[in-house]
């Protein structure tokens, strides 16, 4: 199988793992263990004069999605 036929059975996975929780009403440890496959939690950054913390989250068989960067609030 190569990586375009990898990929592909990834995201089917994942997306048969979304409609099988299309309508939940609580998110439960099971429910959050199925979707991420790790949490990654970096050092603060307050070289700005604000604290910052990055947090990357991998989903299961997707990988980490990019993510907008926050706008900073004036203080």
């Amino acid at each position: 199988m190569d990586k375009g036929q990898a990929q592909a059975v990834n995201v089917t996975q994942f997306i048969a793992l979304v409609k099988k929780y299309s309508e939940i009403d609580t998110l439960t440890p099971a429910i959050v263990n199925e979707f991420i496959e790790r949490i990654n939690v970096h050092a603060p950054d307050k070289s700005s004069g604000h604290r910052s913390q990055q947090v990357d989250i991998v989903y299961n068989f997707i990988g980490m999605l990019p993510t907008p960067k926050s706008k900073k609030k004036a203080a």
